[in-house]
């Protein structure tokens, strides 16, 4: 159970003054009642009604975006611009992004105010593979993919072992369950390879659609992310 204040306030009704104010006013329903106490106890079975329209009570959104190229992967900067900045949603200020690309880096973001998704998002151990399209200068080789998929040794940790595949002669397609500071650029480094363009297209089993141009964002269900292929 919930105070009805609580409930209205969560829904995104208005602030927590606002929704006392209407529910004093005699404009708020509940089961075809209305109600004016604000500490009611709303239940989960309870029909919620403000001005006739039903009320759904707080939820867990899922929003992905194409990131451009320019944009920092944060809810907030004070001196650049920020992803955030371009999703207009009444939840918008819940919401933390699972797993952030570079500035200069563009593609799939994923924005949700479920917690627990973020973290399987971002911890190695749960293996959801991010997919990159890296274009790169310098000789893609045979050794060079090998030396990617069994593991890089960087200066401060050694890369787990990544999904690699040549799609032309300067395009690469990389999955890896990490996601450290600069890790595409820094593997690409490490065997030569200097990085133009960097492009997410998936996380896991999600994948960036073709339609949603750079810029833009959709709402989406709760994405199943699970059943990757992981490195033979």
């Amino acid at each position: 159970m919930e105070r009805l204040d609580k409930f209205l306030a969560n829904a995104k009704i208005g602030s927590r003054s606002e929704v006392k104010k209407l529910i004093k006013s005699g404009l708020i329903k509940i089961n075809g009642k209305t109600i004016k106490k604000i500490d009611f106890k709303v239940t989960k079975n309870d029909i919620v009604e403000f001005n006739g329209k039903k009320i759904e009570g707080h939820k867990l959104i899922y929003i992905i975006i194409n990131k451009p190229i320019g944009y920092l992967s944060s809810t907030y900067d004070p001196r650049d611009k920020y992803i955030l900045q371009l999703i207009d949603h009444k939840y918008k200020d819940e919401l933390s992004i699972a797993g952030r690309l570079d500035k200069d880096a563009h593609g799939l973001l994923l924005l949700t105010n479920d917690g627990e998704l973020i973290h399987k998002i971002i911890s190695p151990k749960k293996n959801i593979y991010k997919t990159y399209e890296v274009k790169v200068s310098g000789n893609i080789t045979k050794e060079k993919i090998k030396k990617l998929e069994s593991g890089i040794q960087l200066k401060d940790f050694k890369t787990k072992p990544a999904i690699v595949e040549k799609a032309n002669e300067n395009i690469i397609i990389i999955k890896i369950s990490e996601g450290k500071f600069h890790q595409i650029k820094r593997m690409m480094k490490a065997v030569n390879l200097e990085v133009i363009d960097l492009k997410r297209t998936a996380i896991g089993k999600l994948q960036l659609p073709d339609s949603l141009k750079e810029g833009e964002w959709i709402e989406i269900e709760k994405p199943d992310l699970f059943n990757n292929r992981s490195p033979e």
